[in-house]
């Protein structure tokens, strides 16, 4: 998630605090967020001032209390994993410092950050690999690291075992896409439940909101609307505890949703695009290191989602100039995103009716698709020839594209 991996990334973005434990400002302050509970409800609860806990969450307040119990107590009312403030003792594996617990006698083993970081570059390469090769060879890639995670996992224990889940739940997610992919729903949406269940084992808000956004997809995919806005606002109070990748991705994928329940309603086609602008302005920023998320928040995603929802408000125009921004802005790698930008410029030619471009545009994505092995993006040109097959059976072009897909 950053270029130098402390033991405790897995459980949130925190930076250095004290005997090589996090930031306890920033720890206390975001379970306390995570709790809904405003400063002066916290204050409540631990029977002390606002003004107390404004000094606690100050970014000078590195400092962890130095009373053990004082230090479980806190932990226990703001459900921090305990071993954050230093309850127990973290002892990496090649680490002769290890974070300091004061009267604690309790040890957890923790990946040393050169073991860590390997596991990172390894799962951010599968990641390369399914965005720049056939889903089948990055099915075999991903199959076996989760296989060799299932294993180590259950052999862990403490920290270890829970930056090994942090692991194994982004593999099951980059798992449930290649399912997808494959048309395969059935394991995507089992692979995503078990990333989703590790993420709130591990109650980090990035690893939940990643496991959310990508469930949302493939209820997206399914038609199944009511499940997919359901996830998608799940996801959105820990995205807004996420880094901007992330969190623009949460957007996004709700404006998405939005703009698919919206139909004639003027309020959901304004939240939809609300949101879609929220984002651009995330983008523009330009805050977009990495996150450790594997969320692509780029120019070319957010136009073809915005074209794809000024399409089912009807605004053809509009949805033009969205695809012609994503395409001035394509990055040559990302392949799947030029086969995205064909299929939303061949399904807004058809509804406009000028079905000529439509089907030539399709029997151009279909070469690309067909050379990627994407069945799920080869379902969704079948799914316009029929439409086309309604409009003229007998158009030369239609037909070619019916026997293009097999079909005729």
């Amino acid at each position: 998630m950053t270029s130098k991996h402390h033991w405790w990334y897995v459980y949130g973005h925190f930076e250095p605090g004290e005997d090589n434990l996090p930031h306890f400002g920033q720890v206390f302050a975001h379970y306390r967020s995570l709790l809904g509970w405003t400063k002066e409800q916290a204050a409540i609860v631990l029977k002390c001032t606002e003004r107390y806990i404004e000094m606690l969450e100050s970014k000078q307040n590195t400092n962890m209390p130095k009373s053990n119990p004082r230090r479980a107590a806190l932990a226990k009312i703001l459900k921090i994993p305990p071993v954050l403030l230093g309850v127990a003792i973290v002892a990496q594996e090649d680490d002769s410092t290890p974070s300091h617990a004061s009267n604690s006698s309790d040890t957890t083993i923790a990946f040393d950050s050169n073991t860590i970081t390997f596991y990172e570059d390894m799962l951010a390469s599968s990641w390369e690999l399914y965005y720049t090769s056939s889903v089948q060879r990055a099915t075999k890639n991903i199959d076996l690291w989760l296989n060799f995670l299932n294993h180590e996992v259950k052999k862990a224990r403490g920290v270890k075992h829970d930056q090994l889940l942090s692991l194994l739940c982004r593999f099951y997610q980059l798992s449930s896409l290649a399912a997808r992919d494959r048309l395969d729903l059935d394991r995507a949406l089992s692979d995503e439940k078990q990333a989703v269940d590790i993420a709130f084992e591990l109650g980090n808000s990035e690893l939940i909101a990643s496991s959310l956004l990508r469930r949302t997809r493939i209820y997206l995919g399914k038609g199944d609307y009511t499940l997919a806005l359901q996830d998608a606002e799940a996801a959105l109070p820990f995205a807004d505890h996420s880094r901007d990748p992330l969190k623009g991705k949460v957007y996004q994928i709700l404006g998405e949703t939005y703009g698919r329940v919206a139909n004639s309603s003027q309020e959901l086609q304004k939240k939809s695009l609300g949101l879609f602008d929220k984002v651009g302005r995330i983008v523009r920023k330009g805050n977009l290191e990495a996150d450790g998320s594997f969320a692509k928040l780029d120019i070319t995603s957010l136009y073809v989602e915005r074209a794809e929802a000024l399409r089912q408000f009807s605004k053809f125009g509009d949805a033009h100039d969205a695809l012609a921004i994503a395409r001035d802005n394509l990055s040559p790698e990302l392949t799947r995103w030029q086969v995205n930008i064909l299929l939303e410029e061949a399904e807004t030619h058809f509804v406009e009716k000028d079905y000529d471009d439509s089907v030539t545009i399709a029997l151009e994505t279909l070469k690309l698709v067909n050379t990627l092995q994407l069945h799920g993006k080869k379902e969704r040109i079948r799914r316009l020839y029929w439409k086309m097959q309604q409009w003229n059976a007998n158009y030369p072009l239609v037909r070619l594209l019916g026997q293009d897909l097999g079909l005729l």
